[in-house]
């Protein structure tokens, strides 16, 4: 039966990735919570099969075990882009008594569950796999769909929001895992709001006995690769690395009121200090280039140029009218356009990508497209073209 073929090999899929991930040799936090993350559909597909397999009529508190287990999914995934972020988890959160309440509402559920006579027990097991299945069972998987709902989208608010502040502190996205964790949690909400479709449309049976074991095969599998290709899977080392290097953003969100306008201070520089500061900018960005250091910082800037990082950032706004980011990654670009048309050819295109200060040679790609419109070999084309009109 296929319901039955793809909840196994669903099963032994989740399992083994868990344990992999969740054992690593000098493991990190992030890790762990991806293993149990991963783990939580595991035992779900797990109650599938003794559904299918007929087994649920010998151990019936297997469904209510899973459904309960199934709850702590959300959560997970919320502290796991925390993690990522440097966004402290509180333990006292609303959404966590929320996720309180359902698990309690299956507790409830199978304690009266526990008082049917035996055969009301066997027409309620029975309705799993039919269109009967039981209004419990329904109500928490509601209350489950509408609590992933809350808080992948909380997630998501979180993300974009340090996506904007991290560019007032950082030349390089890959450099802090941003494009990796955009993309689990966009990847996330996106399978959320599927299942609310699926689920308003379909029967239940069909919705967790197919629809679910599929496409959470497909997006994690892909998410996994995304976190090999970032290099999102720290060791204990990498992961305190990691966590000191994204807390100045962290400190920044955490004492502003609104961190979506980071970009607009609230404070002015006189008009002769802020030309200054800008001529001063613009003179060591030119004579210097420190832009060419893929790990080049604003608190770098500001220490080589003697200005106070609040004073730094306002300049860089207002009179460039650009973000840390941006900035950098204009020079960058303009360095390696130059590079480009001395280049014999245009034979070193990814070379050239690393020379001026990207990580990656996708980085550098999507700066070069966004700044030019161009790709570099389209560039190399044209450069190639004109020099030989002269």
């Amino acid at each position: 039966m296929v319901e039955l073929t793809l909840n196994i090999f669903s099963a032994v899929n989740f399992s083994v990735l868990s344990i992999f991930l969740f054992f690593r040799r000098s493991n990190s936090i992030t890790n762990r919570i991806f293993a149990l993350i991963i783990f939580c559909p595991a035992l779900n597909f797990i109650n599938n099969i003794f559904i299918w397999e007929g087994w649920i009529y010998s151990f019936p508190h297997t469904l209510f075990f899973s459904f309960a287990t199934a709850q702590l999914y959300a959560p997970l995934v919320y502290i796991y882009v925390n993690l990522f972020i440097g966004k402290k988890t509180k333990i006292f959160n609303p959404l966590f008594a929320f996720t309180l309440f359902i698990i309690l509402l299956d507790f409830y559920f199978w304690w009266e569950f526990s008082q049917f006579p035996l055969k009301q027990k066997i027409i309620y097991l029975t309705g799993l796999t039919t269109y009967n299945y039981p209004w419990q069972m329904n109500t928490i998987n509601g209350l489950f769909v509408i609590a992933e709902f809350i808080y992948f989208t909380a997630s998501l608010i979180n993300v974009f929001r340090f996506s904007k502040i991290v560019k007032e502190f950082y030349s390089e996205e890959d450099e802090i895992k941003l494009r990796y964790i955009k993309k689990f949690i966009i990847l996330i909400f996106s399978l959320n709001s599927f299942l609310i479709v699926v689920y308003a449309i379909l029967p239940t049976p069909s919705v967790e006995y197919i629809f679910l074991p599929l496409f959470l095969n497909i997006i994690y599998l892909y998410i996994l690769y995304n976190a090999f290709k970032h290099s999102a899977l720290f060791s204990y080392n990498e992961f305190q690395h990691f966590a000191r290097k994204i807390e100045p953003v962290a400190l920044v969100e955490k004492n502003i009121h609104n961190p979506g306008k980071i970009s607009k201070s609230n404070y002015h520089l006189k008009q002769e200090l802020g030309d200054q500061l800008y001529s001063k900018v613009l003179k060591h960005l030119i004579e210097k280039k420190p832009y060419l250091d893929p790990n080049y910082h604003i608190e770098d800037l500001a220490q080589e140029l003697k200005i106070r990082k609040h004073h730094l950032s306002f300049v860089i706004n207002s009179r460039f009218q650009k973000s840390f980011f941006e900035l950098v990654n204009t020079y960058r670009i303009e360095e390696a356009k130059e590079k480009l048309k001395n280049d014999s050819g245009c034979h070193s295109v990814d070379a050239i990508g690393y020379d001026v200060g990207f990580n990656t040679k996708s980085a550098f790609y999507r700066a070069f497209k966004k700044h030019t419109n161009l790709t570099p070999a389209q560039f190399c084309k044209i450069v190639k073209s004109e020099q030989s009109l002269k």
